[in-house]
């Protein structure tokens, strides 16, 4: 009887600690695996706290990894809601570097039946988890169309442009003034994409990052799939902060390109990205990039999850009535 009361009692979670590292550059990093929210949250002196994503392709959700699953927004939600909390004096944003919706399609060519539910669940959800930026990268723009009218969402591009989309924001955040542009692949030109211009990102990021020097303290720039052009503009001294997305699954140190501090988003957010600066006189003085990993060991937070849980039954509603069961 002991040994099977012993058995059910649940193991004592390994808890592994913050793997820390500093680049060539000097810019020290963190990477969190595990541990309750509490260890994971960081309190320290920074002025600005950039929490970054990207690539969730329309799903809410965690990722369907049998083992350990990771991601969702409800447990993105949760992790900032408490970094702001251990953080109260700090400026806070909360940034999408593109690829959030999902732009499939079926063998006809049009988007699937599911797609346009699932991407505007997804817009809903990005709406309670407080997103300040979305960048608008190349799958937004049959995400985007396939919804109708524009999400009421903060979506960014410098270069590619529609109804709804502004080429920059600045937002107030802990006293500064942060301007925030994207930029994104232009993709294939053969392909139409009604509704929507495309202008090639290094004018279009220029023009918008030239804009924004005027107007805002950090300027961050936001790059889907454009890695070439996002290196010209921040080799140029146009970006302080750039975000670069491109399927990025390993652990990347944050690098120095030109004047810019360089963070890569983990694919599908799986990992949360975390950029703590120290700001003075309009310089970027102190840095540090945190992965957190979105497990299991993370909790939901309510209010998105609650999102969550609607869109989830919703999808198998339109599931249901397209191949029954």
């Amino acid at each position: 009887m002991i040994l099977f009361l012993l058995a059910c009692v649940p193991p004592t979670p390994i808890i592994v600690a913050p793997i820390q590292s500093v680049s060539e550059d000097g810019l020290a990093a963190e990477l969190v695996v595990s541990g309750p929210l509490s260890e994971r949250v960081r309190s320290d002196d920074a002025d600005l706290v950039i929490f970054y994503g990207s690539e969730e392709r329309g799903s809410l959700e965690a990722c369907g990894c049998p083992n350990r699953p990771r991601g969702g927004l409800a447990r993105q939600a949760s992790y900032i809601v408490a970094s702001r909390a251990a953080n109260p004096s700090a400026g806070h944003l909360i940034v999408n570097g593109g690829g959030w919706l999902d732009d499939a399609v079926g063998l006809d060519g049009r988007p699937r039946p599911e797609t346009p539910v699932q991407n505007g669940w997804m817009s809903d959800g990005l709406a309670a988890l407080g997103v300040d930026a979305l960048n608008i990268g190349y799958p937004e723009l049959a995400g985007l169309r396939g919804q109708g009218s524009p999400p009421s969402l903060p979506l960014v591009s410098a270069n590619l442009s529609g109804d709804g989309v502004e080429p920059w924001v600045v937002i107030s955040a802990g006293g500064l003034r942060v301007g925030v542009t994207g930029i994104s692949t232009t993709g294939s030109r053969v392909l139409e994409t009604p509704g929507f211009a495309r202008a090639d990102p290094v004018r279009a990021g220029r023009a918008a990052l030239v804009a924004l020097a005027e107007r805002s303290d950090v300027q961050v720039l936001l790059a889907y799939q454009a890695p070439e052009a996002a290196g010209r503009l921040a080799r140029e001294g146009l970006a302080d902060v750039v975000v670069d997305v491109q399927q990025h699954r390993e652990r990347y140190a944050p690098i120095r390109v030109g004047g810019a501090i360089w963070v890569r988003s983990h694919y599908q957010t799986q990992r949360l990205g975390e950029l703590r600066l120290q700001v003075e006189g309009g310089e970027i003085t102190d840095v540090l990039d945190r992965k957190i990993d979105m497990d299991p060991s993370v909790p939901s937070d309510p209010r998105v999850d609650a999102v969550v849980v609607a869109a989830r039954r919703a999808l198998e509603l339109v599931e249901r009535g397209l191949y029954g069961g």
